[in-house]
């Protein structure tokens, strides 16, 4: 039995880092973890983007959460995100593709996973490689905190937002009035035009009857 497996460190506002977890008499690394992220743990590979590390991989953060732990990694949201209607924690309603999906907080741990034997294992290369690009550029570090600061800014203000539907509200009635005043307008255009009509022929039906 191997006594260390292969596994990726992605630190709060530092860049990843391949590292070695020890493995315990009980064949798991699970203290290890702990040592690194906190006491408890919890996996959620399932909330990363369709396919972006395969189904092998367990990706393990503080159980803590934001309450605890500084913001680390973002987690962006795909078009199939959304097609799945995957709910965002920062407005409660479907995720936009493009737009942050959700925060990863506090260091976390990448490692292995055998679905035959149920423990965790060493990431293959191919896997590592994996894990570096999507926890790096637009997913690296400080990716968190800009998520987070795109998200309050993205939120409007009660105030703004009573406001923006009182202007909204405002312009329908302005569009509304500008309407009727139109339709007055054309009414009035329509009526003196055909007073005219009705004048002119009045006048020609005179001078024609006329006679000198």
């Amino acid at each position: 039995m191997m006594d260390k497996i292969r596994a990726v460190l992605v630190p709060v506002n530092a860049e990843c880092r391949e590292i070695e977890l020890q493995i315990d008499e009980n064949g798991s690394c699970g203290t290890a973890i702990k040592d690194l992220v906190g006491e408890r743990i919890t996996n959620v590979s399932e909330e990363l983007p369709d396919k972006s590390l395969g189904d092998a991989v367990c990706v393990y953060v503080s159980a803590e959460g934001r309450a605890a732990c500084p913001a680390n990694r973002a987690i962006w949201a795909t078009q199939e995100m959304a097609d799945d209607d995957r709910q965002s924690p920062f407005t409660g309603n479907t995720v936009v593709a493009g737009d942050p999906a959700d925060v990863l907080y506090g260091d976390f741990v990448v490692v292995g996973y055998d679905p035959y034997e149920g423990t965790e294992c060493s990431l293959s290369d191919k896997e590592v490689q994996d894990v570096v690009d999507l926890f790096s550029g637009r997913g690296g570090p400080y990716s968190g905190v800009s998520a987070l600061g795109y998200m309050e800014y993205m939120r409007p203000d009660p105030k703004l937002r009573e406001r923006d539907e009182w202007d909204n509200e405002s312009s329908q009635i302005d569009e509304f009035i500008c309407f009727k005043k139109d339709e007055a307008a054309l009414y009035n255009q329509r009526l003196e035009d055909e007073y005219s009509n009705s004048y002119d022929d009045s006048w020609q039906n005179s001078y024609d009857d006329t006679e000198w």
